[in-house]
């Protein structure tokens, strides 16, 4: 995410919304993929033609939902329509939705298997969407009261515990919100913003006491820097970051309360930037051979696992053919290829999310076939 990570899914290029502001680790260098557990494509639902999922949540080796849009026109005119895949461990297949839209399902988080959220609605501009999974149905809720209009730089995640937050650019809000669910009802949560506004790209929940939100916050001469809030239990804390001019952070993934990463770039530049959590300050790391920022309207996004392995995706420039991943096995970075399908090109991975308890991870997003026709793609490593 991731974004991340509320996606447009029409047109020919399937952006994700634009970022939205002016203007002792180890320090291995990537090395080619080795022999052993691979990304293999796994069969989705049958989806009506031009697809993309965008976004993809994992409770157990038999629980995942992905969800995304079908349908849409290559030239942007017809927005298509919601779908949310549900995994049962053994296929993918279609969840009934409580209602339907022009347009899509850009994110979706889930907290157990009794407890998810799914957030869309934004590609046509029309009013959001929000569904919550109950025990056996996903229904419509209300989506949260906020000051303003929402208007971009979407995120939604969830904890263990049943907590939930979504962050959001709402108009008449110098800064990005957040509004958080405590397992009864949604509110907006304050946060102190250390510049002139403070833009969120992304957030990320471990527990109901660990939870990270990131972006850049932006001085008065237009100067972007990092910047990562830390969700504690009861309040939102300005944590440090190593300073770097126009800098901004994408992703984030706890793998612990002592242990994050957080990866970004540096505006209108290909420049990356990775940086580690110790459980005190965040420091700025060497970044892997072939990291680098992706085009503009992808957004670079990490996941970890409970053993502290990490996947780094939506890189940039990528092969075509196939998704690029970069894999920390907890001593290396490795670059990893995902796999061909025949007569696919333009492979766009919109978000990882990995299998709890597991070195298991699902892949989510799209491929292009002639001319320029959207296909949904899954993928799982293991």
């Amino acid at each position: 995410m991731r974004f991340s990570r509320l996606a447009v899914s029409a047109g020919a290029v399937l952006a994700t919304t634009a970022i939205a502001w002016p203007g002792g680790m180890p320090q291995a260098s990537a090395s080619p993929q080795s022999k052993g557990p691979s990304w293999r494509t796994v069969p989705g639902a049958r989806l009506a033609p031009n697809s993309a999922l965008d976004g993809v949540a994992v409770v157990s080796k038999r629980l995942a939902w992905a969800v995304g849009t079908e349908g849409f026109s290559s030239d942007g005119k017809r927005p298509g329509r919601p779908v949310i895949e549900r995994w049962n461990g053994r296929s993918w297949s279609l969840d009934r939705l409580p209602s339907t839209w022009p347009g899509d399902l850009g994110l979706v988080a889930a907290s157990s298997a009794t407890d998810a959220w799914a957030l869309g609605g934004a590609a046509t501009g029309a009013p959001l969407r929000l569904l919550h999974w109950a025990r056996l149905r996903w229904r419509e809720v209300a989506f949260p009261r906020v000051s303003g209009t929402i208007h971009g730089n979407l995120d939604l995640t969830a904890a263990t515990g049943g907590r939930a937050w979504i962050i959001a650019d709402a108009s008449g809000s110098r800064s990005s919100l957040i509004v958080g669910w405590n397992g009864t009802r949604w509110a907006q949560q304050a946060y102190s913003c250390p510049a002139l506004f403070c833009t969120l790209i992304s957030i990320s929940g471990r527990t109901s006491s660990d939870a990270w939100a990131v972006g850049g916050a932006v001085t008065p001469s237009s100067s972007a820097r990092p910047l990562a809030l830390h969700w504690t239990g009861h309040a939102w804390h300005l944590t440090t970051m190593p300073s770097v001019n126009s800098g901004y952070i994408s992703g984030v993934a706890a793998v612990s309360n002592t242990d994050a990463w957080a990866v970004g770039g540096v505006n209108n530049t290909r420049k990356a930037l990775l940086f580690h959590w110790n459980g005190h300050t965040w420091r700025l790391v060497k970044t892997p051979a072939g990291l680098s920022v992706p085009p503009l309207g992808e957004v670079t996004g990490i996941a970890a696992d409970t053993a502290g392995h990490l996947w780094i995706y939506d890189l940039g420039p990528q092969p075509g053919t196939t998704a690029s991943y970069l894999r920390y096995d907890g001593h290396r970075w490795s670059l990893v290829q995902g796999p061909v399908i025949k007569g696919q090109s333009g492979v766009i991975v919109r978000q990882v999310a990995t299998v709890p308890g597991t070195t298991t991870a699902w892949s989510v997003g799209l491929g292009f076939v002639p001319p320029r026709n959207a296909r949904a793609r899954i993928e799982r490593y293991s």
